[in-house]
C-alpha cells in the first residue's frame, strides 16, 4: 500500500471565515482560518490564519491552537495596519476521530475547528495508475469444441453461461491460441467464436500466442482477420508465448518471434499493442530467472513492447507468497532504466488447495481441509479480492483471473473457473460474486489513487477515482484469509476522502460467509469526508460514490 507523511494546508482543508461580529477592540481580526479535513494519527499539519489588522499601528499577537485547553502549537508575529498576514501553526493529533481544535489570537476572539485523524485517507490528487484496464478472466478458446462438447457443453446450455460472462462485465481478459487450430477446423471455429463472444461482453482482450514455433505468417492472417473482416474492435493486447521463461526456449528466440510478427500486422498496430512476458518466478527446477528475463525485455525489447505481463499462483495456506510475487516484480521493473520501465499486467492468477485429499490425488488447483473444491470456497475469493487491492495499490494495470468458466483447454483437466460446469447449471462460485462486485464499481480507464495509511495493519485499502470524479474504495484485513466459515471478529475502519455530508454506496461481499454480495446499504460521511465502518473479518467491503441500479 503507497503511504506518506502529508502536509495539509489549503488543499483538502476546511475554511472558517470571519463574520459580521468578528472585529474586536484590539482592531486584529482573523478573516479565515483553514485546516486539513482529516489527517492521520502522527501526521504533522498546519493550522493557517488569515487576520486583518484595522488598527494604525503594527503590534505584536500571539496565536495558539489548542485542543482541550492544552495547547498545540503557539507562534507570535508581528501585524501591520490594514495588511493581512498569513501564519501556520504545525500540529500533531493522535487521537481517532473527531479531534475539536480551538484557535485563539491575542486581541481576537478564539475560533473553533474540527479535523478528523483517520486510519486511512483516499489521496485523490495523488495517482498511482493514470489509466486502470480493470479486472476480468482467462476465456476458454475450446468451449465451442469437441473438447467441451464431449463433457457437457452443448449449443443450448452455453447460452446460461454466456449470459452469466455478459452480466460479470469482465474487463481486462485473455483468450489462448492454439497452434493446432491452423489444422483442427473445429477448435479454429470454437477460437473465432469465443473471440466473438469475449467482444459482445465488452472485455479489453488480449490474445496470447500458447506455445510453439511461431507461425509468423498464418498468425497475422488470423489477427488481421478478426480486426478487419470480424469487427474485433476490443482486441488489445498481443502476446507470444505462454510462461516462456519456464521452458526452453531463449530470450534471443522469444525477441525475433515479435520481430517476425510486427511487420506482418503493422495495418492493425494503432489497435493492438505487445504485451511480453507472462512470467512466472522461474522454471519448475532450478533458481528463478524472472529477473534476467525483464532485464533482457527491458534492455533488447523496450521498443517493441507496450507492457509486461507476469502470471502468479499460490497456495491457500502461503498467502506471504501473493505478496512476495507482486511486490518483487514491481521492485524488479522500477529498477530497470527509466526507458525500460513498462506498465505490468497480471494475466494468470489463482489459489491452489491440497492436491491430495484422504490419499486420493485431486483435481488441479485442489481442495480445502474439509475436500471442499478450492474454486468454491471463500477463502478463495478473498485472497484474490487482497490481491487485486495489492495489485492496484502497487501499479499493476489490470488482473486477469485464471478461469472464467468450466471447458477443456486439453485432455488433462482443470478446474480454476469462477463457473462450474453445465451438468451441475453453470453454478456461480464466490469469486463471481466478488468479481461482479469490483467490476460494477470500478471502471476501465479510471485511475488508481493513493491511499495513506497508518503502519503495521493488516487492513489493506486501494482507492480508484472516476473520469467524473465518482471514488470507489476496496478494502478487506488480511487476517481474515483463511477464514472460509466466517467469524464474529470484526475489523473497523475510519476512511477520510469521501465528499463531506453526502451518501454514499456501501456494498459488502461474504457479510453472511455465504460467497454472496449482500444487499445495498446507504452510509453518510461527516462534514469533513469521513466514513467510519464495522466489517465482519472474513468479508471484503466497497464504498463508492457510483450511482448503482
Amino acid at each position: 500500500m503507497r503511504r506518506g507523511v502529508f502536509f495539509a494546508v489549503a488543499l483538502a482543508g476546511v475554511l472558517w471565515s470571519s463574520g459580521a461580529g468578528a472585529a474586536s477592540p484590539s482592531g486584529l481580526v482573523v478573516a479565515s482560518v483553514k485546516a486539513s479535513r482529516a489527517v492521520l494519527p502522527g501526521h504533522p499539519f498546519y493550522v493557517q490564519l488569515t487576520v486583518l489588522d484595522r488598527a494604525a499601528r503594527a503590534r505584536k499577537a500571539t496565536a495558539t491552537v489548542s485542543a482541550a485547553g492544552a495547547p498545540l502549537a503557539t507562534r507570535t508575529a508581528t501585524f501591520r495596519p490594514l495588511r493581512r498576514t498569513t501564519i501556520k501553526l504545525p500540529v500533531t493529533l493522535t487521537t481517532l476521530g473527531r479531534n475539536p481544535l480551538t484557535v485563539t489570537l491575542t486581541g481576537a476572539r478564539p475560533r473553533r475547528v474540527t479535523v478528523d485523524v483517520t486510519e486511512f485517507r483516499a489521496r485523490t490528487s495523488a495517482v498511482v495508475v493514470p489509466s486502470f484496464a480493470g479486472y476480468g478472466g482467462q476465456f476458454n478458446h475450446h468451449v465451442y469444441s469437441a473438447l467441451s462438447r464431449a463433457v457437457g457443453v452443448t449449443d443450448q446450455n452455453v447460452v446460461d453461461m454466456e449470459q452469466k460472462m455478459r452480466a460479470l462485465h469482465p474487463e481486462f481478459s485473455r483468450i489462448f491460441f492454439t497452434p493446432q487450430a491452423f489444422t483442427d477446423p473445429d477448435k479454429m471455429q470454437s477460437f473465432i467464436q469465443t473471440v466473438q463472444f469475449a467482444q459482445s461482453t465488452g472485455t479489453d482482450i488480449n490474445i496470447t500466442w500458447q506455445g510453439g514455433t511461431l507461425l509468423p505468417q498464418k498468425f497475422a492472417d488470423v489477427l488481421l482477420d478478426l480486426v478487419r473482416n470480424r469487427g474485433i474492435t476490443h482486441l488489445r493486447w498481443l502476446t507470444l508465448q505462454n510462461e516462456p521463461n519456464r521452458t526452453r526456449i531463449t530470450v534471443e528466440a522469444y525477441e525475433k518471434q515479435y520481430r517476425d510478427l510486427d511487420p506482418l500486422i503493422q495495418s492493425i498496430r494503432g489497435q493492438v499493442k505487445y504485451m511480453g512476458g507472462d512470467l512466472v518466478r522461474g522454471p519448475d527446477t532450478g533458481d528463478p530467472n524472472q529477473a534476467a528475463w525483464f532485464q533482457y525485455l527491458g534492455t533488447h525489447m523496450a521498443d517493441i513492447l507496450d507492457a509486461y505481463s507476469i502470471h502468479v499462483f499460490w497456495d491457500y495456506w502461503d498467502t506471504q507468497k501473493l505478496v512476495d510475487r507482486l511486490t518483487e516484480v514491481r521492485a524488479i521493473v522500477d529498477a530497470l532504466p527509466q526507458n525500460a520501465r513498462k506498465p505490468i499486467y497480471v494475466s494468470e492468477y489463482g489459489v491452489r488447495g491440497l492436491r491430495t485429499f484422504n490419499g486420493a490425488p485431486q483435481v488441479d488447483p485442489g481442495v480445502w481441509e474439509d475436500g471442499t473444491p478450492i474454486t468454491e470456497t471463500n477463502i478463495s475469493a478473498f485472497q484474490h479480492a487482497w490481491f487485486d487491492v495489492l495489485a492496484a495499490d502497487l501499479g499493476y494495470l489490470g488482473t486477469s483471473k485464471w478461469d472464467s468458466y468450466y471447458g477443456k483447454y486439453d485432455n488433462g483437466t482443470q478446474a480454476y473457473y469462477v463457473i462450474g460446469s453445465p451438468q451441475n447449471g453453470w453454478p456461480l462460485y464466490p469469486m463471481y460474486n466478488l468479481l461482479q462486485l469490483f467490476t460494477s464499481t470500478v471502471k476501465r480507464n479510471w485511475q488508481v489513487v493513493a491511499v495513506d495509511s497508518v503502519p503495521d495493519t493488516s487492513r489493506i485499502l486501494a482507492a480508484y477515482l472516476g473520469q467524473k470524479k465518482q471514488l470507489t474504495v476496496i478494502g478487506l484485513d488480511t487476517a481474515g484469509a483463511q477464514l472460509n466459515a466466517g467469524t464474529p471478529t470484526t475489523s473497523s475502519y475510519s476512511i477520510a476522502g469521501f465528499p463531506p455530508s453526502k451518501p454514499v454506496n456501501l456494498l459488502v461481499w461474504n457479510a453472511n460467509a455465504d460467497g454472496l454480495v449482500a444487499p445495498r446499504q446507504k452510509v453518510t460521511a461527516d462534514s469533513n469526508g469521513v466514513l467510519n465502518l464495522t466489517i465482519a473479518q472474513h468479508s471484503v467491503f466497497v464504498l463508492t460514490t457510483v450511482r448503482l441500479g
